[in-house]
């Protein structure tokens, strides 16, 4: 298979079959990779196509906002479906252009003038109005299925909407290029001839056969400060980047340095450390010239790096004369590179407020997990006659390797093992975690920032029991995968579904889903173990997380809401506290679905019931004998007349009401399903039962 058509495989598989979610999809599929690639950060997926002044078209397909370089990321798509596709640059300029005349359009006020105020395009229209003033840059980056045509070499920078403007186009040869790159990121080579045209004067460490080499250098302040304003945040190590944005981007010691000593900076100034995949070194006269560096990565300085280019920035007069930075480089095999970055980056800020669990990816939860998902299977379904495996990327681009690393062969066979749509990367696995432990918030906040959280509360789990990650917790994170999936494919055929904000709403409904579950049935949970086995959904789960999504949907989009962008709003506390207060009500045969919990899990001073001989007996059954008769009376008087009650639940009610009638679980589900749409109706008080 080509990378070609495993693309279209995986857009096909996030589309779920649907056609009318197919730009979604493919959306959501190449701004992953690049997420992935940390060419992009926390993106927002969400496709918006309407018309402007004189019928101009004005499309975006999602967003990024980049706090690290106070960057706005604007994500425009061009998708074929049609093999062979070239784009040419005039097709590619129309495509930015859509992009640039939607934010030239939301800036001026036109768009929030003339648009239907409920509808998406002109929601975000207000939020870029009022955003837009907050970034220093915006990124246009073209993603596509078409191979870009030789001859576009480079689009200029341009000024959209008053603001410096730069383009980048992702092709489906680039992407290609990148799923085979050993670092799984971006290529970037870094010419320092453009600033320093003999080259960089460096000290070369020992050369020994080790698996880095280091080499010693003193930067002028204005190569740094120009590199960070060119390539951004692509120059951080990912944990720096999130420490950046958590913590400041600008020293006001810096700051005050630069304008009064800037001859003492270097002096003062603790310096970089940084690692690169490769560097080139000239020798003149016994002495080493440093002349390119690839894939250049600051691991600790971020914030010198941003202090210097907002130095400049801030007014044109200034000057990074007679500036200069220490800065300790280490090279690292491309193979390699995640690895050792990481525990480079993890050394050089020891002295820093960065947690052990920033550097997750290679931490002992993370392998672990990949052990358990290449040995545990999940049970054959009907028909097949072998169980499949969910494979869990520890590093990007794993699964692809290790299939690659096969014959042809074994290739088809480790397909029918770990079949594509069973791949699970760790920024998704952050996002079924999440979801299920009631932080929706946190999950609407972006892939990057959803992970470092998840990685902290993973760091707190294995510090307390390490043992607790085992096969079970496996087989039930999967089954949190497996709910996660078919809710979104649910929602995304609901008749109520206009589009928009999908993500959000499964996230949500999932935690409401977990929170109404202990709120009223304490004494269970839900039975994971049941989903893992079957591989799917029992249809009454799906119906119950159908009807919260709704309702949670509801909640995201209130007009009352108190921010008027709906992405921005589900990533707040604010609007988890307002889903928690939705009343939803679930389907009483959801029991069925549950586990009893121990007597020593139970809610304290939780209720419990008996049989009339003394045995004890599950919720549902509990709940319906201690139903008040006047509330079963009041089920078959008005709930008959009104049509609310069927004829054989009438009939099962009638001998409910009988004094020591001890109803079959099946039958306490039915009873309670009837009290459940008599409380819809107003018939009954929903805590009346």
């Amino acid at each position: 298979m080509t990378f070609e058509e495993a693309l279209r495989e995986r857009i096909a598989i996030r589309a779920e079959g649907s056609s009318s979610f197919a730009v979604q999809a493919f959306g959501e599929e190449l701004i992953a990779r690049l997420q992935e690639a940390e060419v992009v950060f926390d993106a927002t997926v969400e496709p918006l196509r309407c018309s402007g002044r004189r019928s101009k078209k004005l499309e975006i397909l999602g967003y990024a906002e980049d706090t690290a370089d106070d960057s706005l990321v604007v994500i425009v798509g061009a998708y074929y479906d049609s093999p062979g596709t070239i784009l040419t640059k005039t097709e590619a300029r129309k495509i930015f252009g859509a992009g640039e005349a939607y934010l030239e359009h939301s800036v001026d006020g036109w768009l929030s003038e003339n648009l239907e105020p409920s509808s998406r395009e002109a929601e975000y229209a207000i939020y870029f109005r009022e955003n837009l003033g907050k970034f220093n840059r915006l990124k246009f980056i073209l993603v596509t299925d078409a191979t870009l045509s030789s001859r576009v070499i480079t689009i200029e920078d341009e000024v959209v909407a008053g603001t410096p403007a730069s383009y980048s186009i992702w092709d489906l040869r680039r992407f290609e290029e990148l799923a085979a790159s050993e670092s799984g990121r971006d290529d970037i080579r870094i010419d320092l001839t453009e600033w320093m045209p003999e080259g960089l004067p460096c000290l070369i460490g020992a050369e020994n056969g080790a698996a880095a080499t280091s080499y010693l250098a003193v930067l002028p302040g204005r190569l740094l400060a120009d590199a960070f304003q060119r390539y951004g945040s692509q120059l951080l190590e990912s944990n720096v980047r999130t420490f950046l944005s958590a913590r400041g981007k600008v020293n006001k010691g810096i700051q005050s340095t630069l304008a009064e000593e800037p001859d003492m900076f270097l002096a003062y100034n603790n310096g970089l450390t940084t690692t690169a995949t490769g560097v080139t070194v000239e020798q003149r006269d016994g002495a080493s010239f440093i002349t390119s560096i690839d894939n250049w990565q600051i691991v600790n300085g971020g914030q010198t790096t941003s202090s210097l280019a907002h130095f400049v920035r801030l007014a044109k007069d200034r000057s990074l004369e007679g500036v200069f930075v220490q800065m300790k480089l280490v090279t690292v095999a491309p193979a390699q590179a995640a690895e050792l970055v990481a525990k480079v980056s993890r050394y050089a800020n020891s002295q820093n407020k960065v947690s052990e669990a920033d550097f997750f990816s290679n931490s002992p939860f993370h392998v672990r997990l990949e052990q358990i998902s290449l040995r545990v299977k999940a049970p054959a379904r009907d028909g097949v006659q072998f169980g499949t495996g969910w494979f869990y990327e520890r590093t990007r681009g794993q699964y692809e390797n290790t299939k690659n690393a096969r014959t042809p062969a074994e290739q088809r066979r480790f397909e029918l093992e770990f079949p594509k749509s069973q791949v699970i990367t760790k920024t998704d696995w952050a996002k079924f975690a999440f979801s299920w432990e009631q932080k929706p918030h946190e999950v609407s906040r972006g892939a990057q920032s959803n992970f470092m959280a998840y990685a902290v509360a993973t760091d707190r789990l294995w510090e307390q029991s390490a043992d607790a990650v085992n096969d079970d917790y496996y087989r039930q994170s999967i089954a949190k995968v497996i709910m996660y999936n078919r809710l979104r494919a649910a929602v995304m055929k609901a008749d109520w579904y206009e589009g928009g904000y999908l993500a959000n709403i499964v996230a949500y409904a999932m935690s409401k889903f977990a929170f109404e579950l202990g709120r009223k049935m304490p004494d269970h949970r839900f039975d994971f173990e049941r989903v893992w086995r079957q591989q799917a959904l029992d249809p009454i789960t799906e119906e119950a997380l159908l009807g919260i999504a709704r309702a949670m949907h509801a909640v995201l989009i209130d007009p009352d809401r108190p921010q008027k962008n709906v992405t921005q709003w589900a990533k707040q506390n604010a609007c988890w506290d307002s889903a928690q207060k939705k009343r939803v009500v679930l389907p009483s045969a959801l029991v069925d679905e549950l586990t009893p919990t121990s007597a020593a899990h139970a809610a304290p001073g939780a209720p419990s019931a008996t049989t009339p001989e003394g045995g004890s007996v599950v919720e549902s059954v509990a709940r319906v004998l201690r139903v008040d008769p006047a509330v079963w009376a009041t089920v078959l008087g008005e709930g008959v007349v009104r049509g609310v009650v069927s004829p054989i639940e009438r009939a099962l009610i009638e001998r409910l009401a009988v004094p020591g009638t001890v109803p079959s679980e099946r039958q306490a589900a039915r009873a309670l399903a009837a009290l459940d749409r008599s409380a819809e109706h107003d018939l009954v008080a929903a805590n009346a039962y």
